[in-house]
């Protein structure tokens, strides 16, 4: 896969869900694959906490490549 491919997770691991990912989850590819891993900055949400600084949820994670799909 390549840097910048939207993908979605489609296979559960006690690994992702300590990180706070489970199957269904889209994030974007970061880096190249090291050791049948790639890192992925998984989709949050960005909000405005009480002191007006924006802040965001999203996740990044290593992930098995044999667990992704490539989205649009």
């Amino acid at each position: 896969m390549e840097e910048y491919t939207r993908v979605e997770l489609i296979k559960d691991r006690s690994e992702y869900k300590k990180a706070g990912v489970k199957a269904g989850d889209k994030g974007v590819v970061l880096g190249e694959e090291r050791n049948g891993y790639i890192l992925v900055y998984f989709d949050g949400e960005s909000y405005i906490d009480e002191n007006g600084v924006y802040c965001t949820t999203e996740k990044d994670v290593g992930v098995r490549v044999e667990d992704l799909k490539e989205t649009e």
